[in-house]
């Protein structure tokens, strides 16, 4: 049911998806998820052309569902829920109508907490459908051979060199297509992303 899936590969789906309640699942092996989370803030943001949330879920369901309902951002990261037992994603579960969003959620669970969350929460998770992936240990990020790959696949799609794409960015006469911002981020070039 799982898939495993890289930040990129999880960035072109959410690409794909229609404007909605929309919230997918990331299961990541690793227990620090901070840097994950930053860097997914990061990379949603300009990838969806949307303002990103990320809030804690170390608090009690009923403080997190206020958090919700008052962000304004388009999607939200939610992660750190480590302490939640079986209590808290039913309560958290039967809160569910309070929950719809324009946009979407995105849960970041271990796999113990994401096992609970299916075992708990059938509300919640009637909403994933098949948006539920492993992110696996080392594949946050892309290696080397997937950054070349990606970049060939920007450079035939635009026709454009890095040179090009790093001088209008410079210029600031770059397309704000997200492929545009993408290519810069492999390029470990976001400096010059517009905001």
């Amino acid at each position: 049911m799982n898939r495993p899936i890289s930040i990129d590969e999880f960035l072109q789906r959410i690409g794909s998806h229609p404007e909605g309640n929309i919230w997918s699942v990331l299961i990541v092996s690793n227990s620090s998820h901070q840097q994950l989370v930053d860097d997914l803030k990061e990379t949603l943001g300009i990838f969806a052309e949307c303002e990103v949330e990320c809030l804690s879920g170390n608090s009690e369901p009923s403080h997190l569902v206020k958090k919700i309902i008052h962000a304004d951002q388009d999607y939200i990261i939610i992660w750190d829920f480590e302490k939640w037992d079986r209590n808290h994603w039913y309560r958290l579960d039967c809160m569910r109508s309070a929950l719809i969003r324009k946009r979407g959620v995105v849960l970041i669970l271990s796999p113990e907490s994401a096992k609970t969350m299916f075992s708990y929460a059938p509300n919640i998770v009637s909403w994933l459908g098949s948006r539920v992936y492993n992110l696996l240990k080392d594949r946050e990020l892309l290696s080397i051979e997937e950054c070349h790959v990606r970049l060939e696949k920007l450079r035939e799609w635009s026709g454009l060199t890095d040179s090009q794409v790093i001088e209008m960015a410079e210029a600031k006469t770059l397309p704000l297509d997200p492929e545009y911002a993408e290519w810069l981020i492999l390029l470990e070039r976001g400096d010059l992303i517009e905001q």
